[in-house]
Formats: C-alpha cells, structure tokens, sequence
C-alpha cells in the first residue's frame, strides 16, 4: 500500500493532495475516501499528515482511497536520509574515539 504526506487538505472543501514517498504526481484525495473505524465518524486529514492509501478512479481521474495514518515508524524519504546522516556521522566519531583521533 503506497504511503505518502498529505500536502494539501482543505476541511471545508473536503479535499486536497498528497504527495507519494515513491515520487510522481500528486494525489486527488476527497473526504470520501477517508476510512472510517467501525461506525466512528470520518478522521480529517491534516497538512504533513503521514498516510498510507490505495488507489482509486474517480469520474476526473485519480484518486486516494482507503486513507489512513501510516504505521507507525513510517518515515518519509527526507526523513530518512536525515536519520541516515545522523547515524553516519555518529558512527564516524564512535571509530575516531575508539582510535584516538589517529
């Protein structure tokens, strides 16, 4: 199931776009396509939301369905290349204190 961040939403309009880890075009998502739990009402979507969604067709093309919260630990591609970093670089001083510097 693709995972993505939510770039847009608009409440009011019940609409708006997200933007799939796996690049490419945005995607159309409309309220409709939120998944409910059980009988609750309909989660709204927030602005660098992360999600996990499946694609669907709607009438205009394209479009997110089946929209939930990405698992947890779901990290985008930034992210991950930041952690990455961070962990190259604290590897990096852990082998320079392990042999003096030298």
């Amino acid at each position: 199931m693709p995972v993505g961040t939510v770039r847009v939403y608009s409440p009011r309009r019940g609409s708006g776009f997200i933007v799939p880890d796996s690049g490419g075009d945005r995607v159309y998502v409309h309220k409709s396509g939120i998944a409910t739990e059980g009988d609750g009402p309909r989660m709204t979507l927030e602005v660098g939301q992360r999600v996990e969604f499946s694609i669907g067709q709607r009438p205009k093309g394209p479009a997110a369905v089946n929209v939930r919260p990405a698992p947890e630990g779901s990290l985008s591609p930034r992210d991950t290349a930041a952690r990455d970093a961070q962990l190259a670089e604290a590897a990096g001083a852990a082998d320079e204190a392990s042999t003096g510097g030298a």
